[in-house]
């Protein structure tokens, strides 16, 4: 346990001082301090879509994202944005599908946020104001198999 956290806190201390030889290369060894503050303070979906957009080469817009989400939380709550999860890519007609049936559900203007995840096989996941609804083929399987196994287990008692 002890080398686990050595380790641990050797690769923090590389992940600081990686920062502190950066800053000072930039002259901004204090002015840093705020800003690595308030990311120590983000929410697990700030920091999300920000490693997202680092991954996207897009943290160069991170203002515009900011001016956007502003405008969004002040302006129109009125719309729900839904996250949409598929196996493969939507395609315009079921876009539109899924777009109009949550609009109906939710009594609202739906933004669509689509994620694509192979790993479901098939169907959809879909999220929206903390709800779920997961109609996909990897859960309708894994409750398959919950069901079978306690077949199973139930037949050799």
């Amino acid at each position: 346990m002890a080398d686990m956290d050595r380790m641990q806190k050797r690769k923090l201390e590389t992940y600081a001082r990686t920062l502190l030889e950066a800053a000072k290369t930039e002259d901004r060894v204090y002015e840093n301090i705020t800003p690595l503050k308030a990311e120590a303070d983000a929410s697990p979906e700030v920091l999300s879509v920000l490693s997202a957009m680092a991954a996207n080469g897009d943290l160069d817009h991170l203002p515009e994202v900011l001016e956007m989400y502003s405008d969004m939380a002040e302006g129109d709550q009125q719309t729900v944005g839904v996250t949409v999860t598929t196996a493969v890519p939507l395609d315009a007609e079921l876009r539109m599908l899924i777009t109009q049936k949550c609009e109906l559900d939710l009594g609202a203007n739906v933004f669509l946020i689509e994620r694509v995840d192979p790993s479901i096989i098939g169907g959809l996941i879909i999220s929206a104001n903390g709800k779920r609804r997961d109609a996909s083929i990897k859960t309708q399987l894994e409750a398959a198999r919950k069901i079978m196994t306690q077949n199973v287990k139930k037949t050799e008692v």
